[in-house]
């Protein structure tokens, strides 16, 4: 019985430790870099495109501009494969984008809580930035 009691004890404790958010690197992803949502079923999330038209640093500009995110979400459902592309944004969105840096997704059967923090490098007036050195700054959180 003792046994019994530490075994459930044990199952217990795992469980409860299992975190509802998706863990991720601190640096960000990177462009075109590919992060796994969830190993069953299997979803990903890639960082696929970026236009950005922020104003750059130290200068004054009529319009702030802003950050639109592409990312490409990849999954395995009982139908098979699927692949969906989301846009997120950061600055001064259009209408369309409602909660510009927060989107709620349900996807291959699960729900997420994507939310933009930032898009990094912030632009500079006499820099040509590659896009290849761009990163995002994502929350995910598996609801």
């Amino acid at each position: 019985m003792k046994r019994y009691f530490l075994f459930v004890l044990t199952i217990a404790g795992i469980v409860s430790c299992k975190s509802s958010g998706v863990d991720k690197k601190e640096e960000g992803i990177k462009y075109k870099e590919t992060v796994t949502l969830n190993d069953v079923p299997k979803a990903t999330l890639t960082f696929f495109g970026l236009q950005d038209s922020r104003c750059p640093e130290n200068v004054q500009c009529v319009w702030a501009g802003n950050a639109t995110v592409d990312l490409l979400l990849s999954g395995v459902t009982t139908e098979g494969g699927v692949n969906e592309h989301v846009k997120m944004c950061l600055g001064q969105c259009d209408q369309k984008f409602k909660e510009a840096d927060t989107l709620d997704k349900k996807f291959a059967g699960e729900d997420y809580r994507l939310i933009l923090n930032a898009v990094k490098p912030y632009p500079k007036v006499d820099s040509t930035r590659k896009i290849e050195d761009t990163y995002i700054l994502l929350k995910i959180e598996k609801k």
